[in-house]
């Protein structure tokens, strides 16, 4: 019942909005199990995803990326510490060539560990050095990872984005996020980090110094923790109310943006 009532929204919301606005939902599934926190897209293929429920068993899902049915999974090798995922391919920023999945390290020592895509084996690390991860996000050039420069590691503690070397872990920049920020989104093509305040459904796009242009608002009653972007296309995890992905319309956009939902089924935008 559960999923039926996910696929008939998903399809009422597909008729009814006019695709091609910022925060114009595009289809909406249930996660595939309980706080769904942490969200990755594989390269400019954004047909499925990756996504780690924080509870038991603690697995990280490939689901497609319009339905959320459920692929293949893993457990993942940090346990219940896991905490962000992301994506990148082609290489770049030093690393050996090759696609990677990259999990963050909850607890201390915090690591992030550049995995196996498919079965979550760790080839490398580097430390963090921040109070605790709550999201991770390649920095790259091109959609979907493509040949990254850096990791942007999020803590939601200091309410800092920190921007780290790929092999040492060494920071090339900090900047503030927006208060209690959990997961964080690289938009390359409008250079912009995408996430939002946990307990309250506006997402925002920021740049790399903390200066938010752009925000749109997901429905009422849902908290947005995990975030991925590529190809025009931004997935956001919440949980509260329902176990949810939204798979929502991200293009490239104007500085000054405010999107807000007159109803369910109708998007407005304004500009500033």
């Amino acid at each position: 019942m559960k999923r039926l009532i996910f696929l008939t929204l998903a399809a009422a919301l597909s008729a009814s909005f006019a695709w091609g606005a910022l925060g114009d939902i595009i289809a909406c599934f249930p996660a595939p199990d309980d706080y769904p926190v942490a969200l990755a897209v594989p390269g400019n293929y954004h047909y499925y995803l990756w996504v780690y429920c924080n509870t038991s068993p603690y697995r990280i899902y490939r689901v497609s990326g319009n339905t959320g049915s459920v692929y293949s999974y893993f457990d993942s090798p940090l346990g219940y510490n896991t905490r962000g995922l992301t994506y990148s391919w082609n290489g770049g920023g030093g690393l050996p060539a090759g696609s990677y999945l990259w999990i963050g390290n909850y607890t201390r020592p915090n690591y992030v560990y550049r995995c196996n895509y498919s079965t979550g084996s760790i080839y490398a690390s580097f430390p963090a050095r921040t109070k605790s991860i709550h999201g991770l996000a390649a920095k790259a050039i091109g959609d979907g990872g493509t040949s990254p420069t850096s990791m942007l590691v999020n803590n939601i503690s200091t309410q800092y984005v920190y921007e780290k070397d790929l092999l040492t872990g060494s920071n090339i920049s900090v900047f503030t996020a927006p208060e209690w920020s959990y997961d964080v989104a690289w938009d390359w093509r409008n250079e912009l980090v995408w996430s939002a305040y946990w307990t309250s459904p506006i997402v925002y796009g920021y740049t790399t110094n903390g200066s938010v242009v752009a925000s749109f608002s997901m429905p009422p009653y849902t908290c947005p923790l995990g975030f991925a972007y590529t190809s025009n296309y931004l997935w956001v995890s919440t949980t509260t109310g329902n176990q949810a992905i939204w798979k929502i319309h991200c293009p490239e956009i104007a500085d000054n943006i405010n999107v807000v939902p007159a109803s369910i089924g109708k998007i407005k935008a304004t500009y500033r």
